[in-house]
């Protein structure tokens, strides 16, 4: 009997044709890496990722294909902005629905406060509880798009709202939405979404990504330095 594939809130299965003929002429007819020579093949790999960037943003209305950092997966990406932008003495909001790749990340930043906002038991946001949490040093508001364990999508327009009005960031994890559920960067008022490229997006294992605003890009310190260049 042939097997039903159930494991899509992990990653999706199985990829769609186009991606491993995609991989197959990179690794067969390409094979170079960006930024690292100044001869055709490099000129056409480079081309192909200021392509995915741009498409990146278009797909989610993102504000700058300068702006989106390729990561291994959404777990590093949001390790990349977590531990790029906090520092002791900030102070961060989280719904009660966030991943370990949150809640790890943030354990681990020595003098950063975290408050959890609760949630019913659907898993749905108690909006109600956010204004009296925000604090003059809240920094960032990290939510879940939507849960892996119950599937509730939260309101993250009103997310948005909120951040807006208290002058701090926000950042949308779209790993179980991206791809999957419309994401309108600018409409959620985002400062920044980390989305796989393995799950709704239907990429390889090993992709993530990191769309940015200007204000939260030139706000991180880098996780990982090196690269070409002066």
């Amino acid at each position: 009997m042939e097997p039903i594939y159930l494991d899509n809130a992990s990653t999706s299965f199985p990829k769609p044709p186009q991606v491993a003929q995609a991989m197959f002429d990179y690794v067969t007819g390409c094979g170079c890496n960006i930024g690292r020579g100044g001869y055709e093949g490099a000129y056409q790999a480079e081309e192909t990722v200021l392509r995915t960037r741009q498409q990146l943003c278009r797909l989610f209305h993102g504000p700058d294909s300068r702006c989106v950092a390729f990561t291994k997966n959404i777990t590093e990406s949001l390790n990349v902005l977590l531990k790029g932008l906090l520092r002791p003495g900030d102070h961060v909001l989280v719904s009660a629905m966030e991943h370990n790749a949150v809640m790890r990340p943030l354990q681990q930043l020595g003098g950063v406060e975290f408050d959890r906002i609760p949630c019913d038991s659907e898993g749905f946001l108690q909006h109600g509880a956010l204004e009296g949490l925000f604090r003059p040093n809240t920094r960032l508001f990290v939510l879940a798009h939507a849960s892996n364990v119950c599937g509730s999508v939260q309101d993250a327009a009103a997310v948005g709202a909120a951040c807006a009005r208290h002058g701090c960031f926000f950042l949308l994890d779209g790993a179980q939405t991206a791809g999957h559920y419309p994401i309108d960067f600018a409409a959620l008022r985002l400062s920044a979404l980390a989305v796989p490229g393995h799950k709704g997006l239907l990429g390889p294992s090993g992709i993530g990504a990191l769309l940015l605003t200007d204000e939260l890009a030139a706000s991180l310190t880098p996780l990982v330095a090196g690269g070409t260049g002066s």
